[in-house]
């Protein structure tokens, strides 16, 4: 049958139809070019904020002023909540993980992680790490009368903690699009020659608790011996092992950055610390930048009661926590 037109209709309804079709295609195509044109457009570079020698000074002589820093102690009391309300002034969203630890002649003591998130919103995120306690005894002190009595842990415990707490009050005045997970080890420091696992007791807790995590840190860095007078960092090799080319990409940014004199890019044996649970049960490819001397043994001060403010370079100090701050900050632009 004959398609008739009524009157006042016409059968080219189709033109605008397709017009409109034409115009919402150009449209399309230009979205799509925008889009394109931004996912190929560089990021920003990210400015590296300076770390302040006497900021990072403040925080490690904070720690010292407390006393010893064993589980169980009012000084370790007093620092745990001296960091967590430091974090919490720096924006950081802080959980607090409770375990009990027992060591050498103690049982069951109550032990803390304090974990961190610093622009918690944000999907990609690294990790640092360092731990907070301090040792219950100086089993290497030449004074026999002091071997059993704890440590002060300016080095061995209260720099890698300075050098969290200096990166947080920087992220807090220089804004950075990466998360960052700042994570304080409890009862690191409490192990025995026997037992390789009596030591790291807290990174061995919160590794478990995250190993099953689908979104995890792409990295982490832990740092312990730092800040020390004379100190020079190596590769040490379990770092080198499970986590290699981040290790050689943070001393290739230290050569870069004129550190080249403390971070030695050298490789020593491997050391048990933090970042060997981190590695193999958390699963998070962790360095460890820690001081040894190049015979591969620890300084002087380890475990004795030399350690102490007098072992402080603060010039040392700031240097590694400085690479570490650019190290996070070159990752936010994905320059690292």
């Amino acid at each position: 049958m004959e398609k008739k037109v009524l009157p006042g209709h016409t059968n080219n309804w189709r033109t605008p139809l397709l017009f409109v079709a034409f115009i919402a295609g150009l449209l399309f195509l230009h979205s799509c070019k925008n889009e394109k044109d931004k996912a190929s457009e560089p990021m920003e570079k990210a400015i590296v904020p300076k770390v302040e020698e006497d900021s990072a000074m403040v925080f490690l002589e904070k720690q010292l002023s407390f006393g010893v820093r064993v589980p169980g102690t009012a000084g370790h009391l007093a620092t745990r909540d001296w960091i967590i309300n430091t974090l919490k002034r720096y924006g950081a969203d802080v959980e607090v993980q409770e375990f009990k630890a027992s060591f050498l002649t103690k049982k069951d003591v109550p032990s803390f992680n304090i974990i961190a998130r610093m622009n918690p919103d944000e999907d990609r995120r690294i990790a640092l790490f360092a731990h907070w306690d301090t040792r219950l005894i100086a089993e290497k002190d030449p004074d026999e009368a002091k071997k059993s009595q704890p440590i002060p842990g300016a080095v061995d415990g209260a720099s890698g903690v300075a050098g969290l707490l200096e990166i947080a009050r920087l992220l807090q005045s220089n804004p950075v699009k990466i998360g960052v997970d700042l994570v304080f080890f409890d009862a690191e420091d409490q192990g025995n020659d026997t037992n390789n696992q009596s030591w790291c007791l807290g990174s061995q807790y919160w590794s478990k608790s995250v190993a099953e995590n689908e979104k995890k840190p792409e990295f982490g860095i832990l740092l312990d011996l730092i800040g020390a007078k004379g100190a020079t960092y190596s590769k040490e090799e379990i770092s080198a092992r499970m986590a290699g080319t981040i290790q050689d990409k943070i001393w290739q940014l230290a050569s870069v950055m004129n550190k080249g004199n403390m971070f030695v890019n050298a490789q020593i044996g491997q050391i048990m610390d933090d970042h060997f649970y981190v590695n193999t049960i958390a699963g998070i490819p962790t360095v460890d930048i820690i001081e040894t001397k190049p015979s591969g043994y620890f300084a002087e001060y380890h475990h004795t009661h030399n350690d102490n403010a007098d072992a402080i370079d603060k010039n040392n100090l700031a240097s590694v926590i400085q690479v570490v701050t650019a190290v996070v900050y070159k990752s936010s632009d994905k320059s690292f």
